[in-house]
């Protein structure tokens, strides 16, 4: 059975209402809210044939019907609006997003305001995942020595990550020594991308060729940093409870699958990372989300940039009733004033 114009406006026209009334949707209520101009029992007997298709469902005895996972994912694919004077009132809808932050703060201070600040404009969980060590810039670098050959290297990045790295290294150094390469690098390397630091990179004055292999030996647990940090991501939560107040998760077994989704951060960042790579958005709807716990929520997540590079995800996770399109357009207001903000202290 093929999905008509006039099928695809009635399910379009429940899936709003749903979104908005979080109850099931009967005929009568789209006739009287469409302009379609038919009666109740023509209407439900579209609705029936969307059953059939499966893009809705009887949820109980109730006459009204609410969406389906096909459903949503027809709505999200299909129907969601892109009209130009649709946009305009869009715009004009949505709240004034606009985050000012004293250059001076850290990028993940930045990041974990943000989150917090997405969760309150859209009233679901937020989430925002820092960018890892091989996609950050090299900040300051420490070397600490202790009995013997015994070294502790401290990594200091942009985004305010910490990184340590015990070493050994052979030969008398005294702490004059030590300082001077520790300030070669730092302010040779000061803003680089830590990916691209080289040993070729660095110019060394005559007096200070003793260090070459001092420097060298640095710059190699740079890049050991980074290959065992290559997955090592950082994740901000926010709106745990915001989103339990949502009339789908009063049930105490669903506030227990979501309370386990949140405290899995592994998981969430996978979700983040599997679903924000190739497209500007990417919308996981109920079952495609999780094989095992809660089926009641839907992800968006997309991309933000720091200093013009594709480093960092972005996402909201809400009830599959969530408000697609609103929260499509405030998470593109989120991702490109944080562009703005790290573009502006390149």
């Amino acid at each position: 059975m093929a999905i008509t114009e006039r099928k695809k406006v009635i399910l379009k026209q429940v899936i709003t209402s749903f979104i908005g009334k979080a109850e099931p949707i009967s005929s009568e209520s789209i006739a009287m809210d469409s302009e379609l101009n038919l009666s109740s029992a023509t209407i439900r007997k579209e609705m029936a044939e969307l059953e059939e298709m499966g893009y809705l469902m009887h949820p109980h005895t109730s006459a009204g019907r609410i969406p389906t996972d096909r459903g949503y994912r027809f709505f999200v694919d299909n129907l969601l609006s892109n009209d130009q004077h649709d946009a305009i009132a869009r715009k004009n809808d949505l709240p004034d997003i606009n985050l000012h932050f004293n250059k001076e703060m850290e990028i993940e201070a930045i990041l974990h305001k943000s989150s917090e600040m997405l969760a309150g404009f859209t009233s679901y969980l937020s989430m925002i995942v820092a960018p890892a060590l091989y996609q950050c810039r090299f900040k300051h670098i420490e070397l600490l020595k202790f009995e013997g050959e015994n070294f502790l290297m401290v990594l200091i990045t942009d985004t305010g990550s910490v990184y340590k790295k015990n070493f050994t290294l052979e030969g008398k150094y005294t702490d004059l020594d030590i300082q001077a390469a520790v300030n070669t690098l730092n302010s040779q390397f000061r803003d680089k991308n830590i990916i691209d630091i080289d040993i070729d990179q660095i110019k060394i004055t005559k007096g200070d060729s003793s260090l070459v292999f001092m420097i060298n030996r640095i710059i190699e647990n740079i890049k050991s940093c980074v290959e065992e940090n290559i997955l090592d991501k950082r994740i901000f939560v926010h709106g745990t409870s915001v989103i339990l107040q949502q009339p789908e998760f009063i049930d105490l077994k669903k506030i227990q699958d979501i309370i386990s989704v949140v405290e899995n951060e592994y998981q969430l960042i996978k979700l983040l990372l599997d679903f924000s790579k190739d497209k500007d958005f990417i919308i996981k709807i109920g079952s495609e989300l999780f094989r095992d716990g809660t089926s009641d929520l839907s992800l968006i997540a997309s991309r933000y940039k720091i200093y013009g590079n594709s480093t960092g995800s972005i996402g909201v996770l809400g009830p599959k009733r969530m408000d697609y399109r609103k929260v499509i357009d405030i998470l593109n207001l989120f991702r490109k004033n944080l562009a703005d903000i790290f573009g502006s202290r390149a």
